[in-house]
């Protein structure tokens, strides 16, 4: 199962917890969606750190486009 159907599959039981299941539960249910949430959001950010650090990259003038 990927990561993404994984996490819906999880909200999926986080309702059915919330609706016929205990506090703890759903609390228990909560913090693995917080640990898949702050796992996506240091992928995002170290892909946008790469993007840009690529665009900087390209901007900088090589040594052969430098006038001598």
């Amino acid at each position: 199962m990927s990561k993404h159907a994984s996490v819906h599959a999880l909200g999926r039981e986080i309702l059915q917890i919330r609706q016929n299941g205990t506090r703890e539960e759903l609390h228990r249910l909560l913090g693995q969606l917080h640990v898949h949430s702050h796992r996506f959001q240091e992928k995002l950010g170290q892909a946008v750190k790469i993007m840009r650090d690529n665009t900087a990259a390209k901007a900088l003038p090589s040594s052969e486009n430098t006038p001598q």
